[in-house]
């Protein structure tokens, strides 16, 4: 024979299937290895090869979809939203990424700190190689002089609404104080007529003791 499974695959595999086993034991257990064969291949390794497939193709699909969704919907120099800036700009988030934070610029600005010389560097230089080429500082840090959730263009925006929000906190610390300051004047009020019927309840006890006692003088 071939000497591989090939030579299962005949027509006698089907037409020549002997009843009984011990007639002819070589042809039933080949029929029945044939079987589990494609049963195997049907339902278990051709799905799982398709299922690897798919998930592979997904998950590629996937990184690529996050990956054009951050690139149009965020700066990927300050992470902010389009959303941020067509709001609350002028121009809008085409012109921030073109000529704000263009990625371009901060890669030819990597290139000038490579080619240039440690003593021509400027202070802003060199405190970003020393951020850069400093292997104790984690890349979290290392990335600390990158403009993260920072934008000249929002930074009006953002001191406007950090003023409303100051005005609106001292607006809540006025009304707390408004409040507790008529509070305090009812309260006193209270305390006052409170006060005033006290002493009217004493006056009466007195009236009515010294009556008391002027009525038993009388009487011994």
């Amino acid at each position: 024979g071939q000497g591989d499974i090939s030579v299962m695959f005949h027509e006698e595999i089907w037409t020549d299937v002997p009843i009984k086993f011990y007639e002819d034991p070589y042809k039933q257990m080949r029929t029945f290895m044939t079987l589990i064969f494609f049963m195997c291949w049907e339902y278990v390794l051709l799905n799982v090869f398709v299922g690897l497939i798919a998930s592979a193709f997904e998950a590629m699909r996937d990184d690529v979809s996050t990956v054009y969704e951050d690139s149009t919907s965020k700066c990927l120099i300050c992470s902010r939203d389009m959303y941020d800036f067509e709001r609350f700009t002028k121009n809008g988030f085409k012109h921030h990424i073109e000529f704000q934070h263009n990625p371009l610029s901060y890669v030819y600005y990597l290139h000038y700190l490579k080619v240039t010389s440690h003593t021509e560097y400027t202070g802003p230089d060199t405190w970003v190689h020393e951020k850069l080429s400093s292997a104790a500082l984690s890349d979290e840090d290392r990335a600390s002089w990158l403009p993260i959730n920072r934008a000249l263009s929002l930074r009006r925006h953002e001191e406007q609404q950090e003023h409303e929000q100051q005005q609106q906190q001292q607006h809540v610390t006025d009304k707390v104080a408004k409040l507790f300051a008529q509070h305090k004047k009812e309260t006193d009020e209270k305390l006052g007529a409170m006060g005033a019927t006290v002493d009217s309840i004493l006056d009466l006890l007195r009236q009515r003791l010294d009556k008391a006692d002027l009525s038993r003088q009388l009487t011994v």
